[in-house]
């Protein structure tokens, strides 16, 4: 009877640890899974109307293209591009003229990426142009 009621208590014993280290093995899944669920949520492509300006983080400054995405951040003289890939992330780092800069479509002056106000090419959706200001852009459209 003795052996019977030991063989039970360390039954017992073992699967309390059972059951613990399993919630612990669960509780790391569950808060990988948020993560990676996360990750993916802000990873939805964004929808952005024709007329609308665009979030400089959703284009790839290098390929001057809507991505519809976040890109990755490259901090360069003091201000924030976005390339989407590695290359583009070093081309923007080599601080070469075309690739931090492009020349307003209205006004022909140069522009720096970063500060720009950002638009769809008519009739695109994924070039980009990219204004000095707001109001140069909807001289631009009158102009049209």
């Amino acid at each position: 009877m003795n052996k019977k009621r030991e063989s039970n208590r360390i039954k017992t014993k073992m699967d309390r640890q059972s059951i613990l280290i399993l919630s612990i093995f669960g509780a790391i899944i569950i808060a990988a899974l948020f993560r990676s669920f996360s990750f993916n949520f802000s990873q939805i492509p964004v929808d952005i109307s024709e007329e609308e300006q665009i979030p400089n983080e959703l284009v790839c400054m290098v390929n001057d293209a809507f991505m519809g995405i976040e890109q990755i951040p490259v901090e360069a003289d003091g201000k924030t591009y976005y390339g989407c890939c590695q290359m583009c992330v070093s081309k923007i780092k080599e601080n070469t003229d075309n690739v931090r800069y492009a020349t307003d479509p209205y006004s022909g002056e140069k522009v720096n990426k970063a500060d720009a106000f950002i638009v769809f090419k008519p009739g695109q959706k994924a070039a980009v142009f990219y204004f000095a200001s707001e109001g140069n852009y909807n001289a631009y459209l009158d102009k049209q």
